[in-house]
């Protein structure tokens, strides 16, 4: 059935169908260029060119290039937390464990299985940390609730883990947020350095991504052990 008509199909897509493909490309489109060259440096109509579609098209989506920033940064935070439960799940799959605390014993490998998995989804795609760690910060009050609502979420999947069977304190909200701030830090000096020129002088060396892994892997573990052990 081939029609432009209303609501109804052409070429076997709704007009539904057909904008959300158009917005995905949006998107696809977004985080190459703001991924790769930066968001300041990346027009509407060059976003439109890189999806193959005109700037009608950008609008019928978004209301300017802050909002599909804000969907591109959504979209890689999607990818990053999937990635971290999945591999938060090979640690607990082949436990009986179902609720409760998480064993002592079993808190240092989930909490570095978790991360690694948290870090690799990010360096084995670089765009996805630049929009995450740099592009997105700053640019509008919007977008800097967007990134704290982000972090916040964050903070609440490792209560989630940490604070099983029990409502957390004050004390562990604060620290799973600084944890989460930690590890956005060191990410940020990592990919700084990796984009900094030679010249620079940024020692891609100190932060160097096993390094920044077994670092934040040891003080998760040692928060763990002091404010929720303990409680």
């Amino acid at each position: 059935m081939m029609t432009t008509a209303g609501g109804r199909t052409y070429g076997g897509l709704t007009a539904e169908d057909r904008q959300l493909q158009r917005r995905e490309s949006l998107i696809a489109a977004g985080l190459q260029l703001f991924g790769t060259l930066g968001y300041p440096n990346v027009s509407v109509k060059r976003i439109c060119t890189e999806a193959g579609l005109t700037q009608r098209y950008f609008y019928e989506s978004f209301g300017d290039r802050a909002a599909l920033l804000g969907e591109v940064y959504n979209h890689c935070v999607d990818i990053a937390r999937a990635a971290t439960l999945a591999a938060a799940a090979e640690v607990l799959e082949d436990t009986e464990l179902t609720d409760g605390p998480i064993p002592d014993d079993m808190v240092p490998a989930l909490a570095e299985q978790a991360l690694r998995g948290f870090i690799t989804s990010l360096t084995e795609d670089t765009r996805r940390a630049r929009i995450i760690m740099i592009e997105v910060v700053g640019v509008s009050p919007e977008l800097e609730m967007l990134r704290l609502r982000a972090i916040h979420g964050w903070a609440d999947l490792i209560l989630g883990f940490a604070a099983r069977g029990h409502e957390p304190t004050a004390d562990q909200r604060l620290a799973a947020i600084g944890l989460v701030g930690a590890l956005t830090q060191l990410l940020v000096d990592w990919q700084t350095a990796l984009d900094a020129p030679i010249e620079a002088g940024y020692d891609l060396e100190l932060f160097a991504i096993d390094a920044i892994h077994r670092v934040v892997t040891a003080t998760f573990v040692a928060t763990y052990q002091q404010l929720f052990h303990a409680d």
